[in-house]
């Protein structure tokens, strides 16, 4: 992390609103910055365009704002606090300041036992299905876009992907390729429900098991990777502290095939409360935060 000066920050509407900035992330789409909300004494995270130039960049971040906005408030979705226009043209995004994320969590080699794994699936399943209910699908569901909160809960994040539940048939939505995109987003094939029950599940493995179902090899091309999804079986994972139940489950919302899974992540979500019960567990926080 590198503490920055943003030529943005003397902007018209946020003049004097924010000190202690930090730049947290820039890549070839956005940059992330950490700040202090001076009116407000709280911390936040400012996403912008990364480009000046690039206007379907702006774009982008114009429809994750308008996702959020219509989504509301959920408790396991990233808080959207204001959308910004700043004075070159660019949108902002003033959004809830998170710890990091679970793939932040992998990558450190951090564990999250069984218990805690079926408890974030049942939270993100719920964050899930009020998003569909809202008239929208994620397409990007992976430990990368799950922010771990101040609190230790999960927020879904990362809406830059999403698509309309009744957009156009055949209208594949331009997603970013990665270890857990359904085999019918790879395929080109339009986004459904169960293209985020596989999201889910995918995300959910590789918290139990420390690895994707479908992990890249070093020096692998995203082709390759891609073949061994479209024509690979997911090997159900097992380990002593992991019920079958929870393991056949996963498998089986990994179907390659989208009408072989669970329909939506409610049915999902039910299965894993259920076992959650089986199982006398008692419910926990994700991580400490």
């Amino acid at each position: 992390m590198a503490h920055a000066s943003p030529e943005w920050l003397a902007n018209s509407q946020i003049a004097g609103r924010f000190d202690d900035i930090t730049l947290l992330h820039s890549g070839s789409r956005f940059q992330i910055y950490d700040a202090h909300e001076t009116s407000a004494n709280r911390r936040v995270v400012i996403k912008l365009p990364g480009d000046h130039s690039a206007t379907w960049l702006h774009d982008v971040l114009r429809h994750e704002g308008r996702v959020l906005a219509t989504i509301g408030s959920h408790p396991n979705i990233v808080t959207l606090y204001q959308h910004l226009e700043l004075d070159d043209g660019r949108p902002a995004l003033l959004l809830e300041r998170c710890t990091g994320t679970l793939a932040d969590a992998l990558a450190a080699g951090e564990t999250m036992s069984v218990q805690q794994t079926v408890s974030v699936g049942i939270k993100l399943a719920g964050a899930l299905d009020t998003m569909h209910n809202a008239g929208y699908l994620h397409c990007d569901v992976r430990p990368g876009n799950v922010l771990v909160t101040e609190w230790g809960e999960p927020a879904l994040s990362g809406f830059d992907e999403s698509e309309r539940i009744d957009a156009e048939l055949g209208m594949a939505p331009m997603h970013v390729t990665t270890t857990h995109t359904a085999p019918e987003l790879l395929q080109g094939e339009a986004p459904t429900t169960r293209s985020d029950v596989y999201g889910l599940a995918s995300t959910l493995y590789e918290l139990l098991a420390g690895r994707a179902a479908f992990s890249e090899y070093a020096g692998e091309s995203p082709a390759a990777m891609v073949v061994r999804v479209l024509s690979g079986t997911v090997k159900p994972y097992f380990a002593p502290d992991v019920p079958l139940e929870v393991s056949d489950l996963l498998t089986w919302a990994m179907a390659a095939d989208p009408a072989d899974r669970p329909p939506g992540p409610s049915w999902l979500a039910e299965e894993l409360r259920r076992i959650e019960r089986d199982q006398n567990w008692p419910r926990t926080r994700m991580l400490t935060g």
